[in-house]
């Protein structure tokens, strides 16, 4: 009977054991959610409302989110605004109304999208910012924000120039932009800005190339005709946008008089920097972010809650590292 006991009592252990490995701990990282409790999303309605699905950086967050969550098992439902910030809100509420089980946003206006995040808060839908914040006031009603921390990117991004060239050396800088209401670069602009000010650089307004590297490139054109070699800099908000700069540049003889900083990671910048076109890319992974976005999905929903920051990586690739990275970018 003795011996019967102790082996239940084992058994019993060994059981207990295994089911507290299976559920594991709440955390922000990227492992988090499938350890929290739940491990897919069988059965949920998913929906993903975007700004652009076809600029190339954000289009491929968003089919890597629908990729990931459709493999966890969800329904996924998407909208496309095709950059018309007006329509998000429109498409939200169509989401909210269709009672989706949790809601994504890619873009739009933070401002505007604080108000998407209280009525969805208001008709039980958890919302979650992809890759961008909404304004202060909505966060209390968002369940997470995923992605880098975009103002202290930039601010890093320009440590890195200025400790290349010196704080005092009165460099021109030329800015090559995204789309000038979109929260990511607003806060790219600021944490770039917020490090010039500890120079005396002399930093252009920034030029809105949209989604367009042609149109990037017709801006860079014509800073090199009205400017031309007293142009020391150029800092590109994307590096799809920086590389038709780059194009300008090269065509103008100016390769290696103008330094040209960037991020995204995308394989035919990493290759400018190989090949001495560019000083800098950071990678900032559209997969790490929709990869994550579906883990804080999964958490809130398994568990009742998660972080609001959930921060994903970076890695700055110059010509030190670059070899390592050479093919290895987001597209």
């Amino acid at each position: 009977m003795k011996k019967l006991t102790k082996i239940l009592a084992l058994v019993m252990a060994v059981a207990m054991m295994l089911a507290l490995a299976s559920c594991g701990g709440s955390s922000s990282s990227g492992s988090s959610a499938a350890e929290s409790g739940g491990s897919d999303l069988s059965g949920k309605t998913i929906g993903y409302v975007t700004i652009t699905s076809t600029a190339p950086w954000g289009g491929l967050v968003g089919t890597e989110f629908e990729r990931i969550a459709k493999e966890k098992g969800a329904t996924v439902r998407v909208l496309d605004a095709q950059t018309d910030v007006a329509k998000i809100a429109e498409y939200c509420q169509q989401m909210i109304d269709a009672g989706v089980d949790a809601l994504a946003i890619f873009g739009g206006d933070p401002n505007a999208n604080a108000e998407i995040a209280k009525a969805a808060d208001e008709a039980g839908v958890p919302m979650f910012m992809c890759a961008l914040d909404v304004a202060e006031p909505g966060r209390q009603y968002v369940k997470a924000c995923v992605g880098p921390d975009q103002e202290q990117m930039c601010y890093d991004i320009a440590q890195y120039i200025i400790e290349a060239n010196g704080a005092d050396s009165g460099m021109k800088v030329v800015q090559i932009s995204g789309v000038p209401f979109l929260d990511d670069y607003i806060q790219r602009e600021a944490g770039f800005a917020r490090a010039m000010t500890e120079t005396n650089y002399n930093v252009l307004e920034a030029d809105y190339a949209y989604s367009s590297r042609t149109d990037a490139k017709t801006f860079m054109e014509n800073h090199i005709t009205a400017e031309g070699d007293t142009i020391d800099i150029v800092m590109g908000y994307d590096d799809d946008l920086t590389m038709g700069a780059v194009a300008a540049i090269d065509e103008a003889g100016l390769t290696g008089s103008i330094k040209v900083y960037s991020l995204t990671g995308q394989n035919d910048a990493i290759q400018a920097v190989a090949d001495g076109k560019m000083e800098l890319t950071v990678m900032n992974r559209a997969g790490d972010i929709a990869e994550e976005t579906v883990n804080a999905i999964i958490e809130y929903l398994s568990t009742g809650s998660t972080e609001y920051y959930h921060y994903t990586p970076l890695t700055f690739i110059d010509k030190d590292n670059v070899q390592d990275y050479i093919g290895k970018g987001e597209f």
